[in-house]
Order: C-alpha cells, then sequence, then structure tokens
C-alpha cells in the first residue's frame, strides 16, 4: 500500500491527463470537426507543451533511454544538414517539427503512461477515433458529392480520408492496421462477454476501413502481419502452409483494390523514385539532402520511409532512427519471450502477465508499422513515435521487475543493433538495382 502511495507520488497525474486530452487532439480531433478552409487552432500542440511543463516539474521518474538520445541526435542532425544544403532557417524549423511531434511525443508516452491502466486509456482514445474516422468515411461514400460530415472529401473520388495528417487515406490504412493489434488486446482483457464481443466488432470495423482507404500497402502490410504473428506463434511449416493457402485469396483482394504490376506507371514511378533516394543518398551521404527536401530534388516523394530518412537525412540520420525502432522492438521482443521456468515467479503476478502481452502487442503494433512504411513516406509521422513511447513505457515497467531483461541493452547488443544499420542499407541499394 505505501509502495502504492509513493508511485502516485512520483507520477504526474495531472502531467497525464494533459497527455491524455493531447492524444484526443491529434486521434479525434474534435476542435477541427466544423472543418473550414482557415487553418486550425494547433490544440494538440498547446497540450502537447502543458503535458511536457507538468512532466518537468512534477514526474520524479524520468525517462531518458537510449533512444532519446537518438532522436535527440536526428533533431540535432535535422539543422546541420539544412545548413550543408543552403537551408539553415528551414532546418532549423524543421528541427523544431521534430522535437514537437516526434521526440517530445516519445518522451512524454514513454515516462507519463507508467501502468497498464493508462495503457488502457490510450488505447480507448485510439478505439474511439478510429470508430470516428469509420464512420466519417461512410458518410464521405454515403453522399453525393463524396464530403464527409466534417466537410473533408473522398480522395481521388473513392478513398476515404479525414482530418490533420490523416486527410491522406495511406495514413488513415497505416493507424487501421498498427491497432489491429490493439484490438485483439483489448478483446483478450475485456472482463465480459459484451466487451469481447464489441472488440471483435472492432477487428472488423478496422478490416473495413483498410477496404474503403484502398491502399495497396495497407494490404500488403495485413498479409505480412499474419505472416508474422503465425511465425511467432506456429512456427516455419505452419506458417509456410498459412502462405500457401493464403497467397491465392491476397491476389483475389488486390485485384478488387488496385493492381500492383511492376510494368504499372505508378508502381515504376516509386521505383524511379526509390533511384533519386539512392542518387541523393551519394551526393551528400553524412547527412543527407535535408528534411523535406526530397520533393525539392524529385516530382515525387520516396514512397519508402527507410530510403526518405536515408536521402534526406543520410546515414548519421537513418542509423539513429533505425536505431530507435530497431532497439524498441528487440526489447519488445525480449519482454514476451522471457523464459517460463527462469522468471516462473514472476510471472505468476498478473500485472507481469498483462504487461508481457502488452508488450507483445505492441511489438506487433510497430511490424505493421515497418511493413506499411516500405511502401509509404511515414519516417516522422507522430504515431509512429507514440507507439514506440507506449512500448519503451511497458518494457520499463518489466524491466524493474525482471533482471534477464536489464540485459538487454548490454554493449554486444547494442553494437549488433547499430551494426544492422549499415546492413540494412545496402539490402535496400541491392533491390533498388535489382528492381531497375
Amino acid at each position: 500500500m505505501q509502495k502504492k502511495q509513493d508511485e502516485e507520488l512520483e507520477n504526474s497525474s495531472v502531467g497525464f491527463f494533459f497527455l491524455f486530452l493531447y492524444s484526443i487532439a491529434i486521434f479525434i480531433r474534435p476542435h477541427e470537426w466544423n472543418y473550414t478552409t482557415v487553418e486550425p487552432i494547433p490544440l494538440g500542440r498547446y497540450l502537447l507543451i502543458a503535458a511536457f511543463v507538468f512532466y518537468l516539474f512534477f514526474q520524479k521518474k524520468k525517462i531518458w533511454g537510449y533512444q532519446c538520445w537518438c532522436l535527440l541526435g536526428v533533431f540535432l542532425i535535422i539543422p546541420l544538414s539544412g545548413l550543408k544544403n543552403g537551408w539553415l532557417g528551414g532546418g532549423v524549423f524543421q528541427a523544431i517539427d521534430f522535437f514537437i511531434y516526434s521526440l517530445l511525443p516519445f518522451l512524454l508516452y514513454a515516462s507519463l503512461i507508467n501502468s497498464s491502466k493508462k495503457h488502457h486509456a490510450i488505447f480507448l482514445v485510439f478505439t474511439v477515433a478510429s470508430l470516428v474516422m469509420l464512420h466519417h468515411g461512410i458518410s464521405q461514400k454515403m453522399s453525393v458529392d463524396g464530403t464527409g460530415w466534417s466537410g473533408i472529401q473522398l480522395s481521388v473520388g473513392t478513398r476515404i480520408t479525414f482530418l490533420g495528417f490523416f486527410k491522406d487515406p495511406n495514413d488513415l490504412s497505416m493507424f487501421f492496421v498498427m491497432n489491429i493489434p490493439v484490438m485483439f488486446y483489448l478483446r483478450h482483457s475485456a472482463t465480459n462477454w459484451f466487451s469481447k464481443f464489441f472488440f471483435s466488432l472492432m477487428i472488423i470495423a478496422l478490416l473495413v476501413g483498410i477496404y474503403l482507404a484502398n491502399s495497396r500497402g495497407a494490404m500488403v502490410a495485413l498479409f505480412g502481419l499474419g505472416l508474422t504473428y503465425c511465425f511467432f506463434n506456429w512456427g516455419k511449416l505452419k506458417t509456410l502452409f498459412f502462405s500457401l493457402v493464403s497467397i491465392p485469396i491476397v491476389v483475389i483482394i488486390m485485384s478488387v483494390f488496385r493492381t500492383i504490376d511492376l510494368d504499372d506507371g505508378s508502381t515504376s514511378g516509386r521505383i524511379r523514385a526509390w533511384y533519386q533516394a539512392i542518387q541523393m543518398f551519394k551526393s551528400s551521404p553524412l547527412i543527407g539532402v535535408g528534411k523535406e527536401n526530397f520533393d525539392k530534388h524529385h516530382s515525387l516523394t520516396a514512397h519508402n520511409s527507410f530510403l526518405l530518412i536515408i536521402a534526406e537525412l543520410g546515414a548519421i540520420g537513418y542509423a539513429l532512427w533505425f536505431f530507435t525502432i530497431a532497439l524498441t522492438m528487440w526489447m519488445l521482443y525480449k519482454a514476451f519471450n522471457l523464459e517460463p521456468e527462469k522468471n516462473k515467479g514472476i510471472l505468476a503476478d498478473p500485472k507481469v502477465r498483462q504487461d508481457v502481452i502488452l508488450a507483445k502487442t505492441l511489438f506487433f503494433s510497430l511490424v505493421a508499422f515497418l511493413y506499411t512504411a516500405f511502401f509509404l513516406s511515414r519516417s516522422y509521422i507522430v504515431f509512429l513515435y507514440v507507439f514506440l513511447g507506449l512500448s519503451y513505457a511497458v518494457f520499463i515497467r518489466l524491466a524493474r521487475q525482471i533482471p534477464e531483461l536489464q540485459e538487454v541493452t548490454a554493449s554486444k547488443n547494442l553494437l549488433l543493433i547499430f551494426m544492422a544499420a549499415p546492413l540494412t542499407m545496402i539490402l535496400l541499394y541491392l533491390l533498388v538495382k535489382i528492381l531497375l
């Protein structure tokens, strides 16, 4: 009892309150529902700053892991890259944006989401946001001119959209795919049949949302997510069987969408953009051509989050960005792959078991991001850093109770993860050369 009271005194409940409101502001966006052409008040930014202020002054246990150092490194690389490319003023503003939409969300979600109940609260925001987005998309589809109840129209006349950065149906689809593991987790955690039934319907709703957003990248990510789940839970042979059975189904579904063909104009355009990303990297291999400068060198965006970072922030920026994601996923992987016999006593605690399942959930959400990000330029999208922060938060809780997890950040492990960055760069280069 005393320990619980001490933890409550060390944690900023007001900071979490503002972070919760921030989550509502950026995902549900109620302040923008009456859409006009006038730029809306950046309510989310103000709420995030308020949460940060209370975090600084009232949060006793402050989190600052390797990921924060890496994101701080990216933050510093951005203006340096701008300076090198004759765009220092723009580089400074881009660095500020990165601080507000990437570094700060990671830091605050990692620090202020310090219990499974707070994780659940944020997941419920994701649930409501998904429902609102889907309802808005259906209103667009049912409208004569494709305009939803917010005043936002369908993309290219067919694809559902939402407000803010969700105006792009690809971002909407990415969010839906990343939340499928979350809905499975909430269904598993439900204590009554009605909640289990509701979250089962939510899984179906997200699949409908992906269909209505008509994103090929999201469909590929959905298939990849299924394969990854099979691999981790059923092994290689069952995954291979699942692949053989499901590929014809995926091909049929994809034919209902837009076809994926290397001779297709859209696909060949993306491959050319990938090639241009390599050329930009060659022109400035260390710190790139500058954040948000890709489209100044090529007519299309990179259509690949990995190549976008390589082109815009060079090898240093990419290594720091990649390390942030890879280390977080390694932490989650180790958290849900604990040795049962060695940790039998610890795993007997229901709260620990719940956090282990939570770690597995967030791992698959990040897997969904990686699949989708391979076809989309979403290196800086805010909800990536929200999910990364949520992931680090649950790992920190588990690491405080399980000594085995404290070895995850051993020097040899960090070195191997960091060395994976140049390896992925080489693989991306070879892929582009083969496709060309």
